[in-house]
């Protein structure tokens, strides 16, 4: 056996044996290494970066130390950094503590839960949305309803692929049930509900109820069951509903007779998730889509980008294959809506600007220097560079100057901020391949909507009311994002950003019996359109790879 070292930044080296022509990242997953690999090892996407600082290793390419893991194969004994940033994503988990001095109380639901006499404190109940890419959690206080912390981190499934497909292909394999579980569950979930019971002081003995709100496949990875269904014809997850769940068979260690509840899946690529984001989906006038008879679009920008459309007497939805843009993945600088990440931009316009001076004025969250670009950000950066010229709408750079840059290949790039800026110590760089893998999660996001309004005969002129949710930032410039091609020309004042509307929409279920029996109800009644097999979707998805557009005239 070889000796194979893993020297991890900022954590402890760990060590493996390996047998020669062992692959590093199947390795390195073996010995539960964390290396950012959002294409499952296939080579694509270039982030499974690490360097080699002993040793031997074959059949890679090695610039400067440095290999892709999954294109690297044992050929001796070897030594591995392995970047902070391939696992920080995982490992790092933001808190919010609630006053409740700030909340109102809630009528809905039963009007008190008894106190926990095993232990003596009060009940409480966990609402979490579990994403492709992110997981978020709530805390309540079930007698009194309020949300007492919200926590969210990255899921750590994302080391077997950023994507779905990679995910299920993944369990497949041997023990891969098993890993897939261990990944949300013991790595994701209960460190999770961990942050969130230290900062409030909360026992998790007295949680009594969770409610979980996520897609088909995370459901089914979650729960250990089969997903394979869900990826091949005639694409059939093994459930939709899910009876009451004792967390206990999860290892979630909670109170004894707690009830885990799943909102109820549509279809393969609708979600639960969904189910929970249209009872709380609310339009400008105050309404819920299925409360007035006008046309509302329900839009969550995550890793699938699941669509929504209807009123009171009719919803469909449909999925699209947007990718993990959104949430920071496949992005060189992307990440997470959290501290550090840039939500805004602007670039200094033509007329006011000194010769070649394209510097961008950039908002971050928590107001320090950036770490990174999240989903709100790069809609901006994005458009901002079409605006002024930059880059074309095929979304190549046309211009060079000290921002923008081209390496050996004519590939271009644009620095966000220099390294003396970030804070990282790095630069920050949107690079070509960034841009068009943004422009095909755009381009999905559009083709999607026209091909959910077509079969009946409405066009984006029918809709009401746009409701965007998401957890992208505190918000999306929709000014920008019609520009770039990315969501139909209609007046401003009929898009409403919602935020993370499967969390919220956990949380009702989790705190009133009625909103449980409504989120079925909806499930049941709700159409669900495979746009795989719709005749059209594959030419209204190239037509709208470019920026904005193959016709303009559908932005003008």
């Amino acid at each position: 056996m070889i000796k194979v070292t893993f020297k991890i930044e900022g954590g402890e080296d760990v060590t493996i044996f390996a047998a020669y022509g062992n692959n590093v990242l199947e390795l390195a997953r073996k010995a539960s290494v964390h290396i950012d690999a959002p294409c499952s090892g296939n080579g694509t996407c270039g982030k499974c970066r690490v360097k080699l600082l002993e040793g031997d290793i074959s059949d890679s390419e090695i610039k400067e130390g440095w290999l892709l893991a999954c294109e690297a194969f044992i050929s001796g004994e070897a030594v591995f950094f392995v970047p902070d940033a391939a696992f920080a994503y995982v490992k790092n988990i933001t808190y919010e503590l609630f006053s409740a001095q700030e909340q109102k109380p809630q009528s809905n639901g039963s009007s008190s839960y008894e106190f926990n006499e095993s232990t003596g404190g009060r009940p409480t109940g966990l609402a979490i949305d579990i994403g492709t890419t992110s997981v978020s959690a709530l805390l309540v206080d079930m007698d009194s309803k309020y949300k007492l912390a919200k926590a969210s981190t990255g899921n750590a499934q994302i080391r077997y692929g950023a994507d779905v497909i990679n995910r299920i292909i993944e369990q497949q394999k041997h023990g891969g049930i098993e890993k897939m579980q261990t990944a949300i569950i013991n790595d994701t979930l209960l460190p999770l509900i961990d942050k969130l019971c230290i900062v409030t002081g909360t026992d998790k003995k007295n949680i009594i109820r969770i409610v979980i709100a996520a897609n088909t496949t995370m459901n089914h990875l979650l729960l250990g069951v089969d997903a394979n269904s869900i990826r091949i014809e005639p694409y059939e997850p093994a459930f939709l509903e899910f009876d009451h769940y004792n967390p206990a068979n999860l290892g979630i260690p909670v109170a004894p007779d707690a009830k885990l509840i799943l909102t109820p899946n549509i279809g393969s690529y609708v979600g639960g998730d969904i189910t929970a984001g249209v009872i709380v989906a609310v339009s400008s006038s105050g309404e819920t889509i299925t409360d007035r008879p006008k046309m509302s679009l329900l839009i969550d920008l995550g890793t699938n980008g699941e669509i929504v459309f209807g009123n009171n007497e009719f919803l469909m939805a449909c999925a699209c294959s947007a990718g993990p843009a959104f949430e920071g993945g496949d992005i060189s600088c992307g990440m997470r809506a959290t501290e550090g990440a840039i939500e805004a931009c602007t670039l200094t316009k033509q007329g006011d600007r000194r010769q070649g001076d394209r510097s961008p004025c950039l908002s971050v969250i928590g107001g320090g220097k950036p770490a990174g670009l999240c989903g709100s950000g790069l809609i901006d950066v994005v458009a901002e560079l079409y605006q002024n010229g930059i880059i074309n709408s095929r979304g190549k750079f046309t211009v060079t100057d000290e921002r923008v840059r081209y390496d050996e290949y004519g590939t271009g790039s644009y620095i966000l901020a220099f390294a003396n800026e970030s804070a990282t110590g790095k630069e920050i760089i949107l690079t070509e391949t960034d841009i068009d893998n943004f422009i095909r999660a755009k381009a999905a996001i559009f083709s999607g909507i026209i091909s959910l309004l077509s079969p009946l005969g409405f066009t984006p002129e029918d809709i009401d009311d746009v409701m965007i949710a998401g957890g992208i930032g505190s918000g999306i410039n929709i000014k920008n994002a019609i520009s770039i091609g990315m969501l139909p020309k209609l007046p401003e004042n009929k898009y409403n950003y919602i935020g993370n509307s499967s969390l919220n929409g956990a949380y009702d279920v989790l705190i009133s019996p009625a909103a449980e029996k409504n989120v079925h109800d909806i499930a049941r009644n709700m159409t669900y359109i495979d746009l795989s097999s719709q005749p059209g979707y594959m030419d209204d998805f190239i037509a709208a790879c470019f920026l904005p557009h193959t016709d303009e005239t559908l932005f003008m």
